[in-house]
């Protein structure tokens, strides 16, 4: 089995996943990739989630999310919701652990861009004659 694995742009790992992110079900309303955690996606320790949640008005109502950033550097590359985000679960409150959303755009290839490949951070240390 291949595993994918992400590196902030600090070059910190921050994601493995046993798919290419880009191939994962993407979130209508922001476009992130939506990763399970545990058996299609893993966090490294140096991802590291707000404990505080940051609420943002959207056309239909308010949605809460726990920001998940480098540890390293600080980037933002991804994010959960909260509990009270899901109809199951509507009268909890507190992060739902099981899910990760990669922000649109943390990807190579598109527009914003947070996040690389191993691949691809390789690559670019050895386009600059960095130590590989």
């Amino acid at each position: 089995m291949t595993i994918s694995t992400y590196h902030c742009l600090c070059t910190e790992l921050v994601l493995a996943t046993p798919n290419d992110l880009s191939k994962r079900p993407k979130r209508e309303l922001d476009g992130a990739s939506i990763c399970k955690l545990g058996g299609a996606c893993t966090l490294t320790s140096a991802a590291t989630v707000d404990e505080k949640a940051t609420i943002l008005k959207l056309e239909d109502g308010f949605e809460k999310r726990y920001a998940i950033k480098c540890a390293r550097c600080g980037l933002l590359f991804a994010y959960q919701l909260d509990l009270s985000q899901f109809e199951e679960s509507k009268a909890e409150n507190g992060r739902r652990e099981d899910v990760v959303y990669v922000l649109a755009g943390a990807l190579p290839g598109e527009e914003l861009r947070g996040l690389m490949s191993t691949e691809e951070m390789l690559a670019g240390k050895a386009k600059v004659g960095g130590v590989v």
